[in-house]
């Protein structure tokens, strides 16, 4: 039997939007404002070296300012090269905020369940960066709501951050919702502590967790409407 929920919330990056791409193309003008060929060996080191800033930021390690900034002085640092970290950061936004590269069913999946469900965004990032793209995107008109990390004052999978959305979202309990992101460290990992049932979206067949159990894990973002 199908269990009824009444609102999805749903992850943006790695889920609905296409971040890796969108990070390598704004780190393709990055690099080449500094001098460096984008090739991909610097390509994946900036991306290592940034998906453990995030990893220490939800960790509660290091601030959003700490980590926008630092991250590209670390970079560079690496490639021999100092450069002044805000002045990196504040080209590459520019870039990143004009980038709404929709994963496969998004668009068709998200106007599908929004007749049926209530739906919101529940995301880690820069407000004004999310904004834009699920606005390019055209996926924020089947939104309720959009809550963002920067704007809570606390992240994925904090308990604070899930009780800054709840607030939000009136009438409706936790065990009434059902979240579904790509992460399981800030995704299931989060909803579950935060009593919601969660589905892992994992198009890459990747290895999951004997501590992080998901309700649901899906390969396609089509698969949502074979459950729900």
């Amino acid at each position: 039997m199908k269990k009824q929920y009444q609102a999805i919330l749903l992850d943006v990056d790695g889920t609905l939007l296409d971040f890796n791409q969108a990070e390598a193309d704004g780190m393709k003008v990055v690099l080449r404002t500094y001098g460096f060929e984008p090739t991909q060996e610097r390509l994946s080191l900036y991306h290592e070296m940034n998906e453990r800033a995030w990893a220490a930021f939800e960790r509660g390690e290091v601030t959003k300012e700490q980590l926008v900034c630092q991250r590209f002085v670390d970079f560079f640092g690496a490639l021999g090269k100092e450069v002044d970290g805000w002045e990196a950061e504040k080209l590459y936004r520019s870039q990143l905020d004009r980038s709404a590269i929709l994963i496969e069913g998004a668009l068709d999946v998200c106007e599908s369940l929004h007749k049926k469900y209530d739906l919101y965004i529940v995301t880690n990032g820069t407000s004004s960066t999310q904004y834009k793209r699920l606005a390019a995107s055209g996926l924020d008109r089947f939104m309720k709501d959009i809550f963002v990390s920067e704007d809570a004052g606390s992240q994925k999978p904090q308990k604070e951050y899930f009780d800054y959305c709840f607030s939000r979202i009136p009438g409706i309990s936790p065990g009434q919702m059902l979240l579904v992101g790509d992460s399981l460290q800030s995704d299931i990992l989060g909803g579950k502590q935060a009593g919601t049932d969660t589905c892992w979206y994992n198009p890459g067949g990747l290895p999951g967790r004997e501590d992080i159990r998901p309700d649901y894990e899906i390969r396609a973002l089509a698969e949502l409407e074979t459950f729900l």
